[in-house]
């Protein structure tokens, strides 16, 4: 009920494209930190987004989470965003003609706060055109962004249960709840 009494001064005021812009365009250095700390030896993998992918979806519906988002919504669009969005950096921009699995961390860096590609940018297949595979390529796509759907759905209703329990526990209680990684609910969910 407290959503639907905001008022437009609280909110996105009309022809205040400014506020638009900054929301739309600024990234969140805290999670682009989370991901980024991930790395091993200045390195992001598929694995460390998608890991990534479940912290960020579980942080966004639990309410003791500090990142908690009141208005987290996820549909099936969202998923295929989502599952894209966690392939993006490493497969378009790595280095690698085969691996398409790893990508330098100040490459994502720069992706998520200037907005553009890396100077001199070409996608694999032009930087190497007698060794990539595009079947290999797609196939490996395909794959993850298809683990990154099951990852994403399977977090949400994890996330849903553990905010229930909380909701639950809190009620019973009557004391609220603690703050504690969503890493760690999830594995107890």
């Amino acid at each position: 009920e407290f959503n639907l009494n905001i008022t437009v001064e609280d909110g996105f005021r009309p022809n205040n494209e400014e506020t638009f812009i900054d929301f739309r365009y600024e990234v969140d250095r805290v999670l682009l930190k989370q991901l980024t700390d991930r790395s091993t030896n200045g390195m992001l993998t598929i694995a460390d987004h998608q890991n990534h992918l479940r912290t960020r979806i579980l942080d966004s519906l639990i309410p003791s989470s500090p990142r908690h988002d009141m208005f987290f919504v996820f549909s099936e669009e969202s998923m295929a965003v989502a599952a894209n969005q966690y392939l993006f950096p490493v497969m378009l921009l790595g280095e690698d003609a085969t691996d398409f699995t790893t990508i330098e961390m100040r490459v994502v860096e720069d992706l998520w706060t200037q907005f553009r590609f890396q100077e001199g940018f070409a996608p694999r297949s032009v930087r190497h055109p007698d060794t990539f595979d595009f079947v290999a390529f797609n196939a490996a796509r395909q794959a993850w962004q298809e683990e990154n759907i099951i990852i994403a759905a399977t977090a949400f209703a994890d996330g849903k249960d553990i905010a229930k329990r909380e909701a639950e526990e809190g009620e019973s209680s009557g004391t609220g709840t603690t703050s504690t990684s969503s890493d760690v609910k999830a594995s107890t969910a």
